[in-house]
């Protein structure tokens, strides 16, 4: 053979059947086992040798050391299973000891009396409202899938919103007359920033209005299910009138407009009160605890999320300011940040969204939470008892 010889595929197969592996047959024939290796990855031979060996090894067996190889088997394999055997017997046996060592609690079938569940305390439910972003538009496609979001989806995300504080206050044995709905700001997209300004589904202007009369409907589709029902309105950044944040006037926003749109459209209903402070702050008292209202805009934070730090910072300033002259502060509820959650022993809580994730969260942080909102259920004598998160994003993960 030349010194080459292996370069040929019928060559190297025929010199490669005659060994159990390739690297024998390289070994045999004084050649590196890695370069048989490699051409009988190219030729497609090494499993193919290996299965040559095999069977040829199975061939020029005898008749006596095949029987002689499977009855060492056969002992070998009965072996195994007496010694499983043995182990399983030595785990029943004392399982057995310990069930006779331990005595068996008497059964009990009959549930706890409660008592009588129509005398339970009065609860009042808190919904927090916020950062809708109307008229923005969300692109499935370019989300990846993730969101989409228009006025339709708006609108039922509302829907679904009322359907799950009805489900959740009739699956308690508690009386719930009260509904207190907190509007903590970005009701509507506005044009703060220019791609917005291109892509809204309506102008700012027909946003307002059209967002305050449909809000208003899903407003009064709550009557039948509580005896009274308030709307406290403050405003966010993404409704300001310019687009560079100003501290006077603070209230030339649109979502004050449609807070107001609401207020007028349902004055006629003496069930629902309205309040709508020029205050970008707003402190409301709920079965006897102080809420301290504001949209959560203007903290500084160096870190992609909710920047809790500067979150917990503002608050112990707003604590420090506005404590001595109207009480202690219970809890600090905010919006903005699109991410619901309560922290630091309830004291601090941040609602989610209607809009959900969108292309400059997942451009700027890669990422954004579902849309949710915050149903928080409070008692004279308890404080704030439960928290809801509702979801309305609706994602199923299969």
């Amino acid at each position: 053979m030349s010194n080459h010889w292996y370069r040929d595929p019928d060559r190297l197969k025929a010199e490669l059947d005659k060994y159990p592996t390739v690297a024998a047959a390289a070994r045999a024939n004084g050649f590196d086992p890695k370069l048989f290796q490699t051409w009988a990855k190219k030729f497609g031979l090494a499993r193919e040798a290996r299965g040559a060996a095999q069977k040829q090894a199975v061939t020029q067996a005898t008749p006596e050391s095949t029987e002689a190889v499977l009855a060492q088997e056969n002992a070998e394999l009965r072996n195994a299973l007496a010694r499983a055997r043995e182990n399983q017997t030595r785990d029943y046996r004392m399982v057995a000891e310990l069930v006779s060592a331990i005595p068996q609690k008497e059964a009990r079938y009959e549930p706890a009396d409660l008592g009588d569940l129509t005398g339970w305390r009065e609860h009042e439910f808190v919904l927090l409202w916020s950062d809708l972003h109307a008229a923005e538009r969300v692109f499935a496609d370019q989300t990846h899938g993730l969101n989409e979001y228009g006025w339709d989806i708006m609108l039922e995300r509302h829907d679904k919103l009322r359907k799950s504080v009805l489900s959740f206050k009739a699956n308690r044995p508690y009386p719930v007359k009260r509904l207190r709905i907190m509007g903590l700001g970005d009701m509507v997209s506005g044009d703060i920033h220019d791609e917005l300004r291109e892509t809204n589904e309506k102008i700012l202007m027909e946003t307002a209005l059209q967002l305050g009369l449909d809000m208003s409907e899903w407003v009064e589709s709550f009557i039948p299910e509580f005896e009274e029902i308030t709307l406290d309105g403050i405003v966010g950044n993404h409704g300001r009138t310019a687009k560079k944040p100003s501290a006077k006037n603070q209230h030339s926003n649109f979502d004050w407009m449609v807070y107001h749109i609401m207020k007028l459209r349902l004055a006629g209903n003496p069930s629902i009160t309205v309040n709508v402070p020029k205050s970008p702050v707003e402190l409301v008292n709920v079965m006897g605890r102080n809420l301290f209202l504001f949209h959560g805009d203007g903290v500084r934070s160096a870190m992609p999320g909710v920047p809790w730090g500067g979150i917990i910072r503002r608050s112990n300033e707003l604590r420090k300011t506005y404590e001595p002259a109207f009480g202690h502060i219970d809890h600090f509820v905010l919006g903005h940040w699109h991410e619901a959650n309560v922290v630091f022993n309830k004291s601090i809580i941040v609602n989610g969204s209607v809009k959900g994730p969108d292309e400059y969260s997942l451009k700027a942080f890669g990422g954004g939470a579902d849309a949710t909102q915050l149903l928080l259920v409070f008692n004279e004598k308890y404080g704030m008892t439960e928290t809801a998160y509702l979801d309305l994003q609706g994602r199923v993960i299969a």
